[in-house]
């Protein structure tokens, strides 16, 4: 009986955690719907998340989530999520073939399954379900995530357009990598190491941007999301072995993977809720940017998002044991 009622309760808070997202993002939702958003507009939200909130977010919590020993102890950790998504590419791969998807939306597809929304959906949710303790260890999950994409990622997509092989590692993609939400990450990493004294003016100007983000991602996604299309969305083999492999195989992996290495309990949840999420933002961004089947990329993200209403209490349920 007791064992039932905790279950209920975490199974309980995660609903309520995604409920006030839902409640934030349909915010978005409706302003979108009364027309409240230009295409400018539109634009705007995502610029000021990527360009103004995220870098001193990341910043602010590298600088004041960690000491430097701690940072150095667990960055053991970045083990974990880089073997899971090398190992949910690698089955995706062999996913692909079994169900002898298109070459032209195989790279869509393999990524998709590796690579989740690890911060526009990730860092909101995982504040709400662990609160601030959570924000390094979403970070560390976003860097293997982040560091995989711009390179496989990235080559994959640029061959699946051109049918040329493409530089695993070009100026292109390291200058994408380097974006400014990583640069903050790194920055903040490099502050702590070298154990560089930050004025409080500096701390407090980052800390009150960062606070910015999660309210602004989640308007953002409820824009997007007025903006898709439900006849576009349709069942088929392609979409659903990818959901397979975002909702099934990646957090699965995860699973075993903290079985053989050890985390500490609250490193382990969050990577478990980081490798359940939906198909990263990104993916649709880059398969239009290389026209690789924009629409399948799309139709990924956007189907993904809607089921993790569902599929984020669940697994929040199952991190919990």
């Amino acid at each position: 009986m007791l064992y039932e009622s905790m279950t209920l309760a975490v199974f309980l808070n995660a609903v309520q955690c995604v409920l006030t997202l839902v409640v934030i993002g349909g915010t978005g939702y409706i302003l979108a719907k009364r027309g409240w958003f230009s295409a400018d507009s539109q634009a705007l939200l995502p610029k000021l998340v990527t360009l103004v909130g995220l870098p001193p977010c990341m910043f602010y919590t590298i600088t004041h989530s960690f000491t430097r020993e701690e940072l150095l102890q667990y960055a053991y950790g970045l083990l974990v999520p880089v073997g899971s998504i090398l190992l949910t590419f690698g089955l995706s791969l062999i996913l692909a073939r079994l169900l002898k998807i298109p070459m032209q939306r195989r790279a869509v597809f393999t990524v998709g399954s590796a690579v989740s929304n690890t911060i526009f959906i990730g860092l909101p949710v995982n504040l709400a379900l662990f609160g601030q303790e959570a924000l390094p260890y979403v970070l560390l999950y976003y860097f293997a995530n982040t560091s995989f994409f711009w390179s496989v990622g990235n080559s994959l997509m640029a061959e699946s357009a051109t049918g040329r092989k493409a530089a695993l590692f070009s100026r292109t993609s390291l200058k994408l990598f380097l974006s400014p939400p990583m640069l903050g990450f790194l920055l903040g990493i490099l502050v702590l190491l070298l154990g560089l004294p930050l004025p409080s003016f500096i701390s407090n100007a980052a800390k009150y941007l960062g606070e910015m983000t999660v309210p602004l991602i989640m308007i953002s996604l409820g824009i997007t999301l007025h903006g898709t299309r439900p006849r576009s969305i349709a069942p088929s083999r392609e979409l659903l072995g990818l959901l397979a492999g975002r909702f099934i195989i990646s957090p699965l992996t995860i699973i075993i993977l903290a079985q053989i290495l050890p985390l500490p309990d609250l490193m382990r949840q969050v990577f478990i809720i980081q490798a359940s999420l939906p198909v990263g933002a990104s993916v649709a961004l880059l398969s239009a940017y290389y026209r690789a089947d924009a629409e399948f990329g799309t139709v990924a993200v956007s189907v993904s998002t809607l089921l993790s209403l569902v599929t984020i209490p669940a697994f929040a349920v199952i991190a919990s044991f």
